[in-house]
């Protein structure tokens, strides 16, 4: 997935915490977006009622992590940002719209949710106040939760395990892999953490 570029720090003279505020929020709602259209998509209705159960309760939880930043927006003096992020929103459209089948979906949730993650790592250092602090890292731990879920999924809808789910002596035939897909870093990066001020309500 790529994005537009995204615009320089110097050009909003927003306070900070009001900057990293908004485009965390920004980034919930194109993950709110994201997973609303995954849910109607036909072979995510028709398929394994486990992803369907993911997929809401993702959604659910960006739904709220949105909220809460809107609402710590407020009190830091700022507006409200409803709108998804501006960098990602048309690619991620795009790539939404061509979407065929449950695993290619799940690799692109998963790199939404790293986004989001790896940003909310990096904001926790730069917010001022332990409130702030503990939001973003609370919201980025749930994030690479669901990235950790969703990376396992697609390691087992490539394994053939459509049902995402075996028993017994089934879990014999899962791939070697679903052990480990989880959990691919060592230590979580901030590479792709977005800009600061990327979702700045203008």
């Amino acid at each position: 997935m790529t994005g537009t570029a995204s615009p320089s720090a110097a050009t909003s003279e927003a306070p900070l915490d009001v900057q990293v505020l908004q485009t965390a929020a920004a980034l919930e709602n194109l993950a709110v977006v994201s997973y609303t259209s995954a849910a109607s998509m036909p072979f995510v209705a028709a398929g394994s009622a486990r992803l369907r159960d993911l997929i809401a309760r993702n959604r659910t939880h960006h739904a709220a992590h949105a909220q809460a930043f809107n609402q710590a927006v407020v009190k830091a003096g700022g507006a409200q940002q409803h709108a998804p992020d501006a960098r990602y929103a048309e690619s991620v459209g795009r790539l939404l719209a061509g979407m065929r089948g449950p695993s290619s979906l799940a690799g692109l949730l998963n790199e939404i949710e790293g986004i989001i993650a790896q940003t909310c790592t990096r904001y926790a250092s730069l917010a001022a106040g332990g409130a702030l602090r503990s939001m973003f890292v609370n919201v980025a731990s749930v994030e690479a939760q669901h990235s950790a879920e969703l990376l396992i999924v697609r390691t087992l809808l490539d394994g053939g395990h459509s049902g995402l789910g075996v028993i017994g002596a089934d879990v014999r035939s899962l791939p070697a892999s679903a052990g480990t897909a989880g959990i691919p870093q060592v230590t979580y990066p901030t590479a792709d953490a977005s800009a600061i001020n990327e979702g700045v309500a203008r």
